[in-house]
């Protein structure tokens, strides 16, 4: 049977190994290929991901990003996303976020430049053990 995955796929499969697993997977093939290792890092984790945050990561996270940066990469977000981050920001957070997200329309390319900076502190958190996205929610933290 063929793999027809693709990165993504690949992505998603590691995202799901523990962080040891996931850095010996990526070693080797970053021996082989670097270019696929840091495209399946990059894929990962999406910006849709966040809503998988606690509050305190959440919290945590705005604290390192610019704020104009978050309030950019929301206007090309699901509102799922958009209602979360919102709604567990502290106020002149959230004032500021949707200040930008109401604000004058903005090049795409500028949009996802902020969503990728975002991305880049969180991969990084994640890689630290700062950060942890549970998509499957069913644990809770302790």
């Amino acid at each position: 049977m063929k793999f027809q995955g693709g990165v993504k796929e690949a992505a998603k499969m590691l995202a799901g190994l523990s962080k040891s697993a996931r850095e010996k997977v990526l070693e080797i093939i970053s021996k082989k290929d670097p270019k696929m290792a840091e495209a399946l890092h990059k894929s990962m984790y999406t910006f849709e991901d966040l809503k998988y945050l606690t509050q305190i990561m959440l919290i945590e996270l705005l604290r390192e990003i610019k704020i104009t940066d978050m309030g950019l990469a929301l206007r090309i977000s699901s509102n799922d996303l958009k209602d979360f981050i919102l709604a567990n920001s502290p106020r002149g957070m959230r004032q500021e976020m949707e200040e930008i997200l109401m604000g004058p329309p903005q090049l795409a390319s500028k949009v996802e430049e902020a969503q990728e900076r975002i991305m880049t502190t969180v991969r990084m958190k994640i890689d630290k053990g700062q950060l942890i996205i549970n998509k499957e929610g069913s644990e809770k933290y302790v």
